[in-house]
């Protein structure tokens, strides 16, 4: 695994001054940064539930979160050095990827295709009952969709897709899942918010005889989801459904 910092127009010298503030942040707190990421993540889980009382990150996972908000202030400081203060990003740049995988480990995956159609239906069925954000259920989508080589679980590290980048938060963030949608249904309208749907997804050129298959909506009733992103993932999973027959 290594370090990336997304920082528009930096060069790649920037970029590698700004990777070796942050790798200097993790060795003086003489933690990895994969233990970093790790509490991040346990952090950002924790607030995205609700802040519960008995799920508290560990007081290492709490110091590994701080350590890595604090290598990525460096990276950043260091990478943009000298730019104009307006340019200077003031979000989180930095995340841990895969290194790429050789032609030889890449063709040694098994296929995941029969496991993925199977999961597809339960994934399904779990966004139109769920409550809230699932993280679980996040990662069962990415799976689901082949972004992951494998179904990643909540007892591990947090994977990354191929691409290097984090798992949606499908159940929870509505800018990610409507990023994702419109990227996986191109030509299809996508309409949010909308009586008498929370969100409808539908291909425009199919006439109101086609068949439901091309007009997918998450109602607004008694089993309506928990929230819009839910409500949207629903709607494009639903939308996905003729590449799992």
């Amino acid at each position: 695994m290594e370090l990336r910092l997304n920082i528009e127009d930096a060069t790649p010298q920037e970029l590698a001054r700004g990777i070796g503030a942050a790798e200097a942040v993790f060795a003086r707190a003489g933690i990895m940064a994969l233990q970093g990421a790790e509490g991040l993540f346990a952090l950002e889980g924790w607030d995205i539930k609700g802040f519960p009382e008995d799920d508290k990150p560990t007081e290492d996972e709490d110091r590994a979160a701080t350590v890595w908000l604090e290598a990525d202030e460096a990276a950043a400081a260091a990478c943009c050095a000298g730019w104009p203060e307006e340019k200077v990003p003031h979000h989180q740049v930095m995340e841990l990827i895969n290194v790429p995988r050789t032609k030889l480990q890449a063709e040694a995956i098994p296929d995941t295709w029969p496991e993925r159609k199977q999961l597809y239906p339960d994934v399904v069925k779990r966004l139109e009952i769920t409550t809230g954000p699932d993280r679980q259920v996040d990662f069962d989508i990415a799976f689901v969709l082949g972004w992951v080589p494998e179904r990643p679980t909540l007892d591990r590290v947090e994977p990354l897709s191929d691409d290097g980048d984090r798992i949606p938060f499908f159940t929870s963030n509505l800018a990610q899942v409507e990023e994702v949608a419109r990227k996986a249904l191109k030509d299809w309208t996508i309409q949010i918010d909308r009586d008498p749907c929370d969100t409808h997804v539908f291909d425009p050129a199919a006439s109101d005889d086609d068949d439901d298959e091309l007009r997918m909506a998450a109602w607004r009733d008694s089993t309506a989801p928990a929230n819009p992103a839910i409500a949207l993932t629903l709607a494009m999973m639903r939308g996905q459904s003729m590449h799992f027959e």
